[in-house]
């Protein structure tokens, strides 16, 4: 390209020289070509005008010559630095493409260290990183260095002249904004006998966390642009090595977090599954005996075993609730089948029947014994409208009135369950199906629960393929609306 620039420019010059010559229709033109006596003539011309146009010609097309002549060096010049340029920019792609794609340390620097040997085309380059909780240097990686120096290079204290030196120019760098690239004195290490030997630190939130060494060829010079990319390459590295320990000490973290709710999970599971068998037990008795089957008792010891009894059934609808919680965490299966939504709302309102009394509520229920079946688990819809009723029952107050609806609409069971207790604020509205959430969260909360009532309703209306929501105002009441499929005989509902 340079000698084709510099013919081309030659043959341009001669040919503008001759086109001006033809274009003045001297003379000269044909006397230059058929004269032998140039030289004699050219002086007898001397005097003449034509002469002097010539004479400017000529200087014309010699300025020319040497204007185009520094051209093409600016040319080349310029290629140099271009091509320099293209070879400062692929190593910051290079570095920043490593960077981007590695999850390992040990990978990630060994790319690094073998992009930085064959951009500086240097003998052999080894990693040091620099752990705070150790007072030394440990060398990490190496390409190419010689087995004689890995021994006396494994290791190098904190306080060793050249990691004094590389904090100096890191630090130096950080407050004059000027590259610097530490060049590594012979008689730093005297026994090992290093020469022409650069040290480029890794940097990560203004702290060198390491460093690269390489021995380069001694006719290789480095001058300001090549110590910037070195720099930007340096930090680089140091960031990402930090990224991907953070990463990683993440990581670890979150599994072992996850083990521990594993962990805590199956220790719910199993002591809820313990605490239901003796509770079985202690429910039905007292029922029993609330009910004089085991003999007659005073008004003072029904009213005792009321009490046994109604606080059972809320340990059992605690112990459920757990239970449900971590069927749907780990994803169980459950059976499903035709069911009659009567029935299981029936069943909802009897293990409710002693909290009921005990407020004296009025329940107003509304919905036909022969409703169209829907498809789902007898246990899980029974616990939905346990969990909706108990709500109502809980945020109203004394002597007030429940009402419960249900009717087919657009291939749905629509059941709505209705109260005029406390509300709930409006802004509350969105967050009242998160697990553990309460309107009320302080300590001195005169409600009792919790909050995992209104949390697995949702869950088990979308285990249904079911819509719930709420509607609420504050100090008026609340409805709470469930809408769930019904059954057809010809459909295979495959439950989640």
């Amino acid at each position: 390209m340079k000698n084709n620039l510099l013919f081309t420019s030659i043959i341009l010059c001669i040919i503008l020289f001759f086109c001006l010559l033809a274009v003045t229709h001297d003379p000269f033109m044909d006397f230059l070509f058929i004269n032998d006596t140039i030289l004699s003539e050219l002086l007898a011309y001397f005097p003449g005008r034509e002469l002097y146009l010539h004479s400017f010609l000529v200087i014309v097309f010699l300025l020319s010559g040497i204007t185009l002549s520094q051209l093409t060096v600016q040319c080349q010049n310029a290629e140099r630095k271009v091509s320099r340029k293209d070879r400062e920019l692929l190593i910051l792609h290079s570095a920043a493409s490593v960077s981007a794609s590695s999850h390992d340390v040990h990978d990630f620097l060994e790319n690094v260290l073998n992009e930085l040997l064959s951009y500086l085309n240097a003998n052999y380059g080894f990693i040091y990183l620099i752990k705070q909780d150790s007072d030394k240097a440990s060398m990490f990686a190496d390409a190419e260095m010689p087995v004689r120096l890995k021994k006396g290079l494994a290791s190098i204290p904190l306080d060793h002249p050249l990691i004094v030196n590389i904090m100096e120019i890191s630090a130096l760098s950080r407050k004059t904004e000027k590259p610097h690239v530490l060049e590594v004195k012979p008689d730093i290490f005297p026994e090992l006998d290093l020469d022409n030997v650069i040290a480029i630190p890794m940097v990560a939130r203004n702290a060198v966390t390491g460093f690269f060494m390489f021995s380069l060829k001694k006719q290789l010079k480095l001058n300001e642009d090549d110590a910037y990319v070195l720099e930007s390459v340096g930090k680089l590295a140091g960031i990402t090595v930090e990224n991907i320990q953070l990463l990683e000490k993440t990581t670890k973290a979150y599994e072992e977090l996850k083990s521990l709710e594993k962990m805590k999970d199956e220790f719910v599971s199993n002591v809820t599954h313990e605490l239901k068998t003796p509770l079985i037990s202690i429910k039905g008795y007292s029922e029993i005996m609330y009910e004089g089957m085991l003999g007659d008792m005073n008004e003072k010891q029904k009213h005792g075993l009321k009490v046994i009894v109604s606080n059972s059934e809320r340990l059992n609808r605690l112990i459920e609730s757990l239970l449900h919680m971590n069927a749907f965490q780990f994803k169980k299966q459950h059976v499903f089948s035709p069911l009659s939504l009567a029935d299981v709302m029936g069943n909802a309102l009897k293990s409710l029947s002693f909290k009921v009394e005990e407020k004296g509520m009025v329940l107003n229920t509304n919905y036909d014994k022969r409703l169209h079946f829907i498809y789902g688990n007898a246990e899980l819809l029974k616990q939905l409208f346990v969990y909706l009723i108990d709500n109502a029952v809980k945020f109203s107050p004394y002597r007030s009135h429940i009402g419960i609806c249900a009717y087919e609409e657009s291939g749905s069971m629509h059941v709505e369950v209705s109260d005029n207790g406390i509300g709930i604020p409006e802004n509350q509205i969105p967050k009242i199906f998160e697990r553990f959430y309460q309107v009320d969260g302080s300590m001195t909360r005169n409600y009792g629960g919790n909050g995992l009532g209104l949390y697995l309703a949702k869950n088990i209306v979308e285990v249904h393929k079911g819509n719930i929501c709420v509607e609420s105002r504050e100090g008026v009441g609340t409805k709470v609306h469930v809408s769930l499929p019904l059954y057809e005989e010809d459909e295979n509902i495959i439950p989640i």
